[in-house]
């Protein structure tokens, strides 16, 4: 956090420093503006005809930099960066109005863009880009980067020393999925790091057992929901996996743990849709007279308002204002409801909030914060606290809110900075069955070092119940399942030491063994690598299908699969057979909004359709009387499908404009579909053989991909 601090202060310098050209004397540095000018045409064969020109100079933090700026109404700006010293382009962008993406498979290929990105370093910077090698990117929430639905290509070059990789050092590069154009290029480099030498390091297995020892994995529970984002009344349920607690980098050099900056830990909050109450004498669905039986059930907003009072460690005088009062579904228990509520007030030089939160079944007090607009002025003040002190404090309140629940909980001590200048200290305290920790059931409290005060306050408690710890692997077992999916590589890194977080540019460049991208959690049952929701995490799906090899729709079935849109059955695909309508909905919902996360993360997935259902019918891409699930899909109900999907349905249903005198087999068209064949037809969606829709014709698998992939390259 300082380090992203001192980037912004950084940030700001440089607006207030740089020098506009016009009135620009001269300048300390080895390139003048009209040399940069001609670098950045030259190498960058810039279309500069009919724009105006800026620039501005800038000295600091060791470097001189020219900021040269074209800008257009008409045809977009561009900006260019040169190293005033060097003459090196370390910045380009390039912004054309017209650039947004316009369909979801884009023109050209990530390889196409890959050789124009190595082209155009070749030429901007080639002696830096011969060190570097590229820098593949982990899929995230099972959206690739490589293909999300963006308008660019994004590369990632990093330098490698002595074999290694150095992050640091690093080039940037992206390049126009549709027009093969680099939108943007920037390199960070410095070449004054020192790099430690790695025939001083130690062992692999050295670093492992160092690892090992610092107790980086840890046996715990955690909460899941199965159908969490389709359910309307999820339940949570608890597993037992190996979580990764202390992932620090171990220097390759000395064996040492290194420190890392810490963020503090982040509460679970409550959120979900305001309910609100009305007064109508109209019959009530079952869904709403629920609705309104779970609102009687709760406690008052005056009885919450008067319970949250009387827990407060402070008194909300009478000259505060509530200012918002919400009841919202427990995120954590649906059978439960939160009292959500906000007070303030100014006198004129400082302004004051507290906020509050009561679970409105049990009354118990959830959260709080106080806060106001002069705690934080503590410039050369001392503390009048020790972390031992405020430690005291916050556990007295615990004591007296939670007796029961806070002697089940277990403190989690965290290294605290002596340069850390924040004016509280946290505290967090964790729940613990049969010598587990279960972090769903924590405390977190926050305590001013200067007065004092609690200042802040998260308590989750959720009613769940907790798996036996029978059975389990061991673990030096879980340990060994962490190492088969990831790695614990030698890389260089900028090490921060915490003395020198403010120093820029940093110059102490560290050689460490650092896990590789691991983004999971361990199965304690099976030791299984696992999502935050419990599912087994499959590495490589690029190619998971064994029956498409040589299948004419080969090449769509694949790109289908990048896109997470097709999926199959112990690994095939099984192209030839006819699709069932409920796998023709969920693949045409994927390709509707292929990044959204609106499908179950549960282990029954394959079998659950409801949600894709209930898209399909949100979007009035079908209707309940048409669900059929275990149906084969024609061609013109496929048609149909889609082009609602295009939300053209208004159209479609005009059949009266509509001729189909291009398709010999018009006549066997349903009259009220003839829209819809039309358009699909005109879209290139679907065109038939030979003149012939066949529109009774039962689709294929095989058929469906390739209708959806051309459906994705659609310019909306």
């Amino acid at each position: 956090m300082k380090r992203l601090f001192a980037i912004l202060i950084a940030a700001v310098f440089i607006l207030i420093t740089a020098v506009p050209h016009a009135v620009l004397a001269q300048t300390n540095s080895k390139i003048e503006l009209k040399q940069a000018i001609e670098i950045a045409k030259e190498k960058l064969n810039l279309p500069t005809d009919g724009y105006s020109f800026n620039s501005n100079y800038y000295e600091g933090d060791g470097n001189k930099t020219w900021y040269l700026t074209w800008t257009s109404s008409t045809n977009g700006n561009i900006t260019v960066n040169i190293n005033a010293d060097t003459g090196e382009i370390t910045g380009y962008s390039f912004y054309k109005p017209g650039n947004s993406p316009n369909s979801v498979i884009p023109k050209y290929s990530r390889d196409d863009a890959k050789k124009v990105a190595v082209d155009f370093l070749n030429k901007v910077i080639p002696e830096k880009f011969k060190e570097t090698k590229e820098q593949e990117s982990d899929d995230y929430l099972g959206i690739s980067p490589k293909i999300a639905y963006s308008n660019a290509y994004s590369f990632n070059f990093a330098q490698v020393v002595n074999g290694i990789t150095f992050q640091g050092n690093h080039i940037v590069i992206e390049v126009n999925k549709n027009t093969l154009e680099v939108q943007s290029y920037y390199l960070t480099w410095n070449d004054n790091y020192n790099f430690p030498d790695p025939k001083l390091a130690i062992s692999k297995d050295k670093a492992i057992e160092i690892y090992k020892s610092n107790n980086s994995l840890r046996l715990q529970y955690n909460v899941v929901y199965k159908d969490v984002y389709g359910n309307n009344d999820p339940k949570p349920q608890a597993i037992l996996v190996y979580a990764l607690v202390n992932n620090q980098p171990i220097d390759a050099i000395s064996g040492a743990i290194l420190p890392q900056n810490y963020y503090g830990p982040l509460a679970d909050g409550t959120g979900g849709m305001a309910t609100k109450s009305a007064n109508s004498q109209q019959v009530l669905s079952p869904e709403e007279q629920k609705a309104v039986d779970d609102i009687s059930k709760y406690i008052s907003k005056d009885k919450a308002i008067q319970m949250a009072k009387e827990k407060l460690p402070f008194t909300i005088g009478s000259q505060y204002s509530l200012t918002s009062s919400n009841l919202f579904k427990n995120s954590s228990n649906s059978d439960s409801a939160i009292w959500d509520f906000a007070w303030s007030y100014s006198d004129g030089s400082n302004y004051n909030y507290i906020t509050a939160s009561v679970d409105a079944t049990t009354g118990e007090l959830m959260t709080f914060t106080r806060s106001d607009s002069s705690e934080n002025n503590i410039q050369g003040k001392t503390p009048k606290y020790t972390k031992d002190q405020l430690k005291d404090i916050a556990e007295e309140y615990l004591n007296k809110i939670q007796p029961d629940k806070f002697k089940q909980m277990e403190y989690q001590d965290v290294p605290t900075s002596p340069y850390d200048n924040s004016p509280y200290m946290s505290f967090s305290y964790v729940y613990t069955a049969n010598g587990i920790q279960c972090p769903f059931d924590s405390i977190y409290i926050g305590v001013n070092k200067y007065t004092g005060d609690i200042v802040s306050y998260n308590y989750s408690w959720i009613n769940v119940n907790l798996p036996d710890s029978k059975n389990i692997i061991s673990l030096d077992d879980a340990y060994d399942s962490l190492f088969k999916n990831s790695d614990l590589q030698l890389t260089y890194i900028i090490y921060y030491a915490p003395d020198k977080v403010y120093d820029t540019p940093p110059q102490d460049v560290k050689l460490v063994y650092q896990l590789s991208n691991f983004n999971g959690l361990i199965d304690a049952k099976t030791g299984d690598y696992v999502d935050f929701s419990g599912n087994p995490i499959k590495k490589d799906k690029s190619n998971q299908f064994t029956d498409i090899a040589g299948n004419w729709a080969e090449k769509d079935i694949l790109l289908l699969l990048q896109y997470g849109i097709v999926d199959g059955k112990d690994g095939k695909y099984m192209p030839n057979d006819y699709i069932l309508q409920k796998d023709f909905i969920k693949m045409l919902v994927k390709s509707y909004q292929p990044n959204s996360i609106i499908i179950p993360l549960s282990s029954n997935d394959d079998e659950n359709y409801d949600n894709y259902y209930n898209v399909a019918i949100n979007n009035k891409i079908i209707t309940e009387s048409e669900i059929k699930p275990d149906s084969k899909v024609t061609r013109q109900e496929a048609a149909k499908f889609i082009v609602r999907s295009l939300g053209l349905k208004y159209v479609a249903d005009i059949n009266s404009i509509y001729t189909l005198d291009f398709l010999k087999d018009a006549n066997s068209v349903d009259s009220s579909l003839k829209g819809y064949v039309a358009i699909a037809y005109g879209l290139d969606l679907m065109k038939g053989n030979n003149g012939y829709f066949n529109p009774n014709g039962d689709l294929t698998r095989a058929e469906t991909a390739s209708i959806l992939v051309r459906y994705l390259k659609i310019e909306k």
